[in-house]
């Protein structure tokens, strides 16, 4: 169950990566780059709570605290990931880093981060209970 679990949230990672390119080589010069952000952090949320939906049924879990567990979970990874690749990957400052937490200029990645968090729950609740 766990890697199954991992492997759900690592999934996650190119769609992310794709929803930043889009933003970069498209939003950006048609919208502009304050919103683009905005639009691609709708974007991406989206596109987890989609995959959330269509996978959680590979991961029956006997209720709704579990699937709590699960979105703290891969809410734990995503950050942990962003940080790490982000400071000794892509080698950004950790003021760069924090910036996108900030509700600056169009920039709603702490919303994505509740996605992150709520969509197991939310999905489990949409398509395994009543």
């Amino acid at each position: 169950m766990t890697f199954r679990l991992l492997l759900l949230w690592a999934a996650i990672i190119p769609m992310a990566i794709a929803n930043g390119i889009l933003r970069d080589t498209i939003l950006v010069g048609t919208l502009g780059p304050k919103r683009a952000r905005t639009v691609s952090g709708l974007i991406l949320s989206a596109v987890i709570l989609g995959w959330t939906l269509l996978t959680v049924p590979w991961i029956p879990l006997p209720g709704h605290l579990h699937y709590a567990g699960v979105g703290l979970a891969w809410l734990t990874l995503t950050v942990a990931f962003e940080f790490l690749f982000g400071r000794f990957v892509a080698r950004k400052s950790w003021s760069e880093l924090l910036r996108a937490y900030r509700f600056e200029n169009g920039d709603i990645w702490p919303l994505v981060l509740a996605t992150v968090a709520v969509s197991p729950v939310a999905a489990a609740a949409l398509r395994i209970f009543p």
